[in-house]
């Protein structure tokens, strides 16, 4: 028909282009859907969900279809294609090798890229498309972390840090993990659960608890959770199970003046505004006016009144505000290597040389937020990466410069003990708490 060759038009050329966007602008596959979404005018939802679908799954294979594509086309065959065509062919191959498509539908799929990419140029890529469905990895001419790192999708790097992290078996479970479910956080001040269950089981969302207060993973769903009148109301809040767990292992009470550092977009604000009951004050640091814009926005949606906006760069210490807090919660920059199954572009921007850099940045953010801390008072200092690098050995040069405060449990638990002897902190993994991979620790000032 022909409405349904212009609906797969338009998929295609939306992920075409916010795959090109995401190598471009360092964005991730929704930032890149959006921005490109907008510029194409397209805002039919059947169309969005399929073209988020080859934009993630064509990301999140990415090593091992560039692996092929090399084969089919060598290296001066790549050189001289643009980056549009490039990552039509990643999509034909991921399609190709790793779905199950009839001749005619790879063949549609080609003729609507010579459409939406023109004839010009076309001749390589041609020649690949007869090779690709064909082509097979080599596995005994590559390494075993080489062929660890193209059937798991990470980068070969990533694949060693594991392995030295965590050992063999340990490591190919983190690395085979399939994408962490859905979380949604209950706004406790617009209702209770079970009334938000039923509202939320009326807009088509099954849900099961997880043994956390408030918290539920999502089972099923009819359509995206931002779409619901629930969530335009703010009876619930997007949030992974380990982020959440920062909220309840930070255990603010009602009174308390709370200091969140780098806190845009807001969703810890939001859980942190819940249990001061509407008593105390959070000042919520970030320094982006973009982010705090955001979180402006998502204030506004879930009911926070309490809540102050500090503009401000966390490694500089004359931006903070001029208060002691009971409560620091410090979620700075990190290599979220923790959420490669969920936001699979970071695995091909990040490197190893940028967990040092990452660290250094933490290093500075932690140690300024000391003298903000009053006695008695603590931080809860969390990432979603799983690197030793930004978490415990943050925290151990933190302790060594700042002896007046110590590591305490994180609880509740549900995670396990931190690494280097922080039996204190928590560590979540994908393979074993279905989130995000996540270290948290609990610094009390005595």
């Amino acid at each position: 028909m022909p409405g349904g060759l212009v609906m797969r038009s338009e998929t295609l050329a939306l992920a075409i282009e916010a795959l090109s966007w995401m190598e471009l602008k360092r964005m991730n596959g929704r930032q890149a859907l959006r921005s490109t979404a907008e510029q194409l005018r397209i805002r039919d939802g059947t169309t969005l969900r399929h073209a988020f679908r080859l934009i993630m799954e064509t990301t999140r294979r990415r090593n091992a279809l560039d692996h092929i594509i090399l084969r089919a086309i060598g290296e001066d065959g790549i050189n001289e294609i643009f980056l549009g065509k490039k990552n039509f062919l990643r999509i034909y191959a991921s399609e190709a090798i790793y779905g199950d498509p009839t001749y005619e539908e790879l063949v549609e799929m080609e003729d609507l890229a010579r459409e939406i990419l023109g004839e010009r140029g076309f001749a390589p890529v041609e020649e690949a498309l007869i090779l690709i469905p064909r082509l097979e990895i080599l596995w005994e001419e590559i390494s075993q972390d080489e062929v660890t790192a193209l059937r798991t999708f990470h980068p070969t790097w990533y694949v060693r840090y594991c392995r030295k992290l965590l050992g063999d078996e340990e490591s190919t479970r983190l690395l085979e993990a399939p994408v962490p479910p859905s979380y949604v956080r209950f706004n406790e001040t617009k209702g209770d659960d079970k009334m938000l269950l039923g509202k939320l089981r009326g807009e088509g969302v099954e849900l099961e608890n997880v043994g956390l207060k408030h918290i539920y993973k999502v089972v099923a769903q009819a359509r995206p959770l931002v779409f619901l009148n629930s969530h335009e109301m703010g009876l619930f809040t997007i949030q992974d199970k380990a982020s959440a767990l920062a909220g309840f292992v930070a255990a603010p009470a009602p009174g308390m003046t709370v200091l969140e550092v780098c806190a845009a977009p807001g969703i810890k604000t939001g859980h942190i505004a819940e249990r001061l009951a509407g008593e105390g004050r959070i000042y919520s640091m970030d320094f982006s006016e973009k982010r705090l814009e955001a979180w402006k926005r998502e204030m506004l949606r879930l009911g926070v009144e309490n809540a102050i906006p500090v503009l401000g760069d966390a490694i500089k210490q004359g931006a903070y505000p001029d208060i002691e807090a009971d409560l620091v919660l410090v979620d700075p920059p990190c290599t979220g290597t923790g959420t490669f199954g969920r936001a699979p572009s970071g695995k091909w921007r990040i490197t190893r040389g940028s967990i040092g850099r990452m660290a250094g940045i933490q290093r500075r953010i932690l140690s300024r937020c000391a003298n903000r801390v009053a006695e008695g008072g603590s931080i809860v200092y969390s990432t979603c990466s799983i690197t030793v690098e930004e978490n415990e050995m943050v925290v151990e040069h933190f302790l060594r410069e700042h002896p007046e405060f110590g590591l305490v449990d994180a609880l509740p638990r549900l995670g396990l003990p931190g690494l280097r002897g922080q039996e204190g902190a928590q560590r979540l993994y994908p393979h074993l708490n279905e989130c995000n991979g996540f270290y948290l620790a609990r610094l009390n000032r005595e």
